[in-house]
């Protein structure tokens, strides 16, 4: 099983995607700059503390967070997966055939100066490596990186449910999965935005194609990985009740409903069945 700790939301200005997250009710909370001194982020945070990471660039430099990502203004860029030992970790992954770029060391500075500390890994190479979950542990306590957002806190958004990936070959990307992780078959289901959807049962990632005009737009601009964000609610009538979401639509093992037109269909809210 994958413990989803957060998905980075790129954004090529952090004050006017995180006032367009409050006209929709979400209110980030500013995180701080983190250590490549050319990056700073905003979280939602959620119960299970899970969070979405809001992320641009404060100066144009260099640094590996997605910059192609984050200068398209492209929303969802990668996503992450907490673990206990990540040196353990990557000694599993290299075993079963998988390369790794890690443990790196990461950092940031909140406002109030707490320094919050991490080592993370990449899996994979080009040009699948962000199809692949990176990997987490903290050095500092969870809490100083992330806790729940008051926005969002107590109310029927209960973290974050699915990351909905964007790949050239859907049935090819699933079968490394299992092979990886031992994950079940996929569930399918036909969805408008995106065209055939294969959800992973108890995990939190789903596989789709380049079917639709604007996921083919997207797959020229950039490389295979995350295309959307799907929200997780156990409620979803209490969820557009609170916030402004479409009518829903039937998922995979559930229903989903997607955000303002200004975010399209990369941020949605899903509801799982039973």
């Amino acid at each position: 099983m994958l413990t989803l700790d957060h998905v980075p939301f790129a954004c090529r200005d952090l004050e006017e995607t995180t006032a367009l997250f409050e006209r929709l009710g979400l209110e980030p909370e500013y995180g701080g700059v983190h250590d490549n001194g050319c990056t700073h982020m905003s979280l939602l945070g959620f119960d299970d503390r899970s969070y979405l990471e809001l992320i641009a660039e404060r100066e144009r430099g260099d640094h590996s967070f997605w910059p192609d990502h984050i200068r398209t203004d492209a929303g969802p860029a990668a996503w992450c997966v907490r673990v206990p030992d990540v040196v353990a970790a990557c000694r599993q992954a290299l075993e079963g055939g998988t390369a790794v770029n890690g443990p790196l060391y990461g950092s940031r500075e909140r406002e109030d100066g707490t320094l919050v500390e991490w080592d993370r890994a990449e899996l994979g190479t080009p040009p699948r490596r962000l199809l692949l979950p990176f990997l987490v542990e903290d050095r500092t306590p969870l809490s100083y990186r992330v806790s729940p957002t008051e926005s969002v806190a107590g109310g029927p958004l209960t973290g974050i449910g699915e990351v909905v990936l964007l790949a050239d070959e859907p049935a090819e990307t699933l079968a490394l999965f299992r092979r990886l992780y031992r994950c079940p078959r996929a569930r399918e289901a036909s969805v408008e935005p995106f065209g055939t959807v294969a959800s992973v049962p108890g995990y939190p990632f789903a596989v789709t194609g380049p079917d639709r005009e604007w996921l083919a737009g997207r797959r020229e601009q950039l490389p295979q990985g995350p295309c959307a964000c799907l929200l997780a609610t156990d409620d979803l009538g209490a969820a557009r009740d609170a916030f402004p979401l479409s009518e829903p639509l039937p998922w995979p093992g559930g229903r989903v409903a997607f955000f303002d037109d200004a975010l399209g269909a990369r941020l949605g809210v899903l509801e799982r069945e039973g």
